[in-house]
């Protein structure tokens, strides 16, 4: 830098200490920035033409043209404007090279079994993020090299038996979703994985039992699940807890110098007093111990929660509100989520699971289904779930082929994580429980109970329960003794 000189600063972000990429007529442009401009498509405000919009007018993304930026984006193999990879060519194009390099074998063919992935990947939308992946996961072009040239056979013990299964999993689930392998219930088999994992720390005998307990429990009720398709990600995450904390109480037994079976109730108590309230999900293991006589009969009660929470209507009403006011920095996803918690009392893990056949457009009336009853939605929130229709998530990679999910997941075929989701409106906000149990009061009080939960797929001790702690008991009681003749007391 020449002294006296002001330091050279990016025209975007006012930077300095940064590497430039170019100078456009606005300045000089760093390469963080340069990079942004160049992936931004859409229609050029003052041209009105669907183009690359690097350039910035009044903070507003255009065109070349319309910016006088001395440079043509256009790829000179397929013509496709975007940011240039390699000296003339897009990012598209570069993947297709480099895939070709990898999977096709001396005459120039790509091996008829690793096809269909190369197809998919080569037409992502987001070209970038494919050759992303293979350039920092080596473990995974490797394996879909030795697929595409004969070297392993196709098939899921390649994948499960690799000396590096986690870092090749990705892959395996994009030849589940694009048909290169049979589908098989991966939550079943990460529990396996898990269990395998988790027993070498506890004592032999105890892990032994445990394993019993797992296999012949969770394992077999994850299976029937799988099997009638009602296996969602919230019946994995309790069996693991429920394992668990069944192996943290068998350790606390050994602690007081007993075994499982010399268990007192005395242990028990202490176990259940002297910590968390998790430790009641240990029940089902203590109950299915007992009766195998693996411990001796002993009392573990149920745990009875004190409170409930629940928000105000008015805080209902608030959160409500935000979902239709545009300046809100929620993502169409986290509305259209928030709306269904919000309006229907749905339990995040019922919302993840939402299939796209569960909403219907049609006659100018959107509709959603959470049993045989279509549910109009009111018309300002209809607006909510079109936009995120328009919109969804995790459609420019070769994740997802013809996706069913109304939530598609980062994860290839794989809807979005409940925890994800949970994260996401909890950081917006929203108390889940308290504002699930306050939209299922308002349902109740407004319409009947065993209707509701006929609409919203509850149990009728449900919505009658929630039926009760909003005070309906009490409101039926005066309306019919405002029916009634009431007698006078004589003094």
């Amino acid at each position: 830098m020449t002294p006296g000189r002001p330091p050279r600063e990016c025209a975007r972000c006012a930077r300095t200490d940064v590497r430039f990429a170019t100078t456009w007529p606005e300045g000089s442009i760093c390469r963080r920035c340069y990079q942004r401009a160049t992936r931004i498509h859409g229609a050029c405000g003052p041209c009105g033409q669907q183009r690359l919009l690097p350039g910035l007018l009044d903070e507003i993304p255009v065109c070349v043209d319309c910016a006088s930026i001395p440079k043509d984006f256009h790829c000179t193999r397929c013509g496709r404007e975007d940011e240039p990879v390699r000296v003339g060519l897009c990012a598209h194009c570069c993947l297709t090279d480099d895939l070709t390099g990898l999977l096709a074998d001396p005459t120039g063919a790509i091996n008829p079994t690793v096809l269909p992935l190369f197809t998919a990947l080569t037409q992502q939308v987001h070209a970038r993020s494919a050759r992303t992946w293979l350039t920092i996961n080596p473990h995974a072009t490797k394996l879909l090299r030795d697929l595409a040239h004969d070297v392993v056979p196709l098939e899921h013990a390649t994948f499960t038996d690799h000396h590096e299964p986690a870092k090749v999993a990705f892959l395996r689930e994009l030849c589940i979703e694009h048909g290169l392998l049979p589908p098989v219930h991966l939550d079943i088999e990460r529990f396996a994985t898990w269990l395998d994992y988790k027993l070498p720390a506890a004592d032999p005998a105890d892990a032994r039992l445990i394993k019993q307990y797992a296999r012949w429990v969770h394992l077999n009720r994850l299976q029937r699940l799988a099997d009638a398709g009602d296996l969602k990600k919230g019946s994995f995450l309790a069996a693991k807890q429920s394992t668990t904390v069944a192996l943290d109480f068998l350790a606390h037994v050994r602690r007081t110098g007993l075994s499982p079976a010399t268990c007192t109730q005395a242990c028990v108590d202490d176990w259940l007093a002297t910590g968390p309230t998790t430790r009641s999900l240990a029940r089902a293991f203590v109950r299915w111990a007992i009766a195998h006589r693996h411990i001796p009969s002993l009392t573990f009660p149920y745990r009875v929660a004190k409170t409930e929470p629940v928000i105000t209507q008015q805080q209902r009403l608030e959160h409500i509100g935000r979902l239709i006011e545009p300046g809100d920095d929620l993502a169409t996803d986290e509305r259209a989520a928030a709306l269904l918690l919000l309006l229907y009392a749905q339990p995040l893990t019922r919302i993840v699971g939402m299939q796209l056949v569960q909403v219907r457009d049609e006659h100018n009336a959107l509709t959603v289904s959470f049993t045989d009853d279509a549910l109009t939605i009111p018309g300002p929130f209809a607006q909510i779930i079109r936009n995120h229709l328009a919109a969804l998530p995790n459609q420019n990679t070769s994740a997802h082929r013809d996706t069913p999910w109304l939530f598609p997941g980062r994860r290839p075929g794989q809807h979005l994580n409940q925890t994800t989701l949970m994260n996401k409106l909890r950081d917006a906000g929203i108390d889940l429980r308290g504002a699930r149990n306050a939209a299922m009061r308002a349902l109740v009080l407004e319409l009947p109970a065993p209707v509701v939960a006929d609409s919203l797929n509850y149990s009728y001790n449900v919505t009658d329960k929630h039926r009760r702690n909003a005070g309906a008991t009490f409101l039926d009681y005066a309306t019919r003794r405002t029916d009634q003749t009431i007698p006078q007391r004589t003094i």
